[in-house]
C-alpha cells in the first residue's frame, strides 16, 4: 500500500492470532483483537480530520515459536510492505523448554529483520500465565532482557505483562483457560495499543 496508508504487521503465535478457549465447555474460537484495533484507530482518524489511513495484518499462527517466526518473516511480513512490525513471541519457546538465550536472540533477529526491509520494528512483551510463580519468572526474566536489548537499540518496547497481570500471574479477568486472553484481555491491549499506534501514524 501507498500513499496514506500507513501498514503495520503483527507477528506472532497464538496471543497475536487471537485464539481462545471457552469459555466453559464452549468450543475455541478467534478474537478478532487486530480488526477491533484498526476500526478504532481509523474511527479516531476520521475525527481528527486526517488524511491517513491504517491497515493491520494480523501474521499470528497457532503453536508458532520464535524461530518460527524467524523462519517465515519473508514470507509472512516482507511481502506486506510494512511501517512497522509488532513482535510478540517466546510463550511456546518457554512451555517447550528452548533455552532462553536461543528465544532472546530469535527475537532480537525479528527486530533487525524488520530494520532491513525498511520497517520500524515495535517489541511487545511476552504475557504472564496464571497459577505458577516460577513459570512467570521465567517470562519476566525474558522480558527484562530483551526491554534491556529495546532500550539500547531504540526499539519501542510495550510492557503488555504487567498490564495483564495480577500479583505476578494473569489476572483471572483476562484470561478462560489460564494462558489465551480473553475478550476483556484483548480490549485491554486495544486500549494500550490504540493510542501508540495513532500517534505513530499522526506522525
Amino acid at each position: 500500500m501507498t500513499g496514506s496508508w500507513v501498514v503495520f504487521v503483527f507477528i506472532g503465535d497464538s496471543i497475536i492470532a487471537g485464539y481462545q478457549q471457552g469459555p466453559g465447555s464452549l468450543p475455541p474460537r478467534y478474537y478478532p483483537f487486530t480488526n477491533m484495533l484498526e476500526s478504532t484507530i481509523r474511527m479516531r482518524l476520521k475525527e481528527r480530520g486526517s488524511e491517513k489511513d491504517v491497515a493491520i495484518e494480523n501474521r499470528g499462527m497457532d503453536g508458532d515459536s520464535t524461530s518460527g517466526m524467524v523462519n517465515r518473516f519473508t514470507m509472512s511480513v516482507t511481502s506486506e510492505k510494512p511501517e512497522y512490525v509488532v513482535i510478540m513471541g517466546g510463550l511456546n519457546d518457554l512451555f517447550t523448554r528452548i533455552p532462553d538465550e536461543a528465544v532472546y536472540r530469535n527475537l532480537v533477529h525479528l527486530t533487525q529483520m524488520s530494520r532491513e526491509i525498511g520497517a520500524e520494528p515495535i517489541m511487545l512483551s511476552t504475557t504472564p500465565i496464571a497459577g505458577t510463580h516460577d513459570f512467570n519468572s521465567k517470562i519476566m526474566d525474558l522480558n527484562g532482557r530483551v526491554n534491556g536489548y529495546c532500550m539500547e537499540n531504540d526499539v519501542r518496547f510495550i510492557d503488555i505483562f504487567s498490564e495483564l497481570s495480577e500479583e505476578g500471574v494473569l489476572a483471572g479477568g483476562f484470561s478462560n483457560d489460564g494462558v489465551h486472553i480473553s475478550d476483556g484481555g484483548y480490549r485491554k491491549i486495544i486500549s494500550i495499543l490504540a493510542p501508540l499506534l495513532l500517534e505513530l501514524i499522526e506522525g
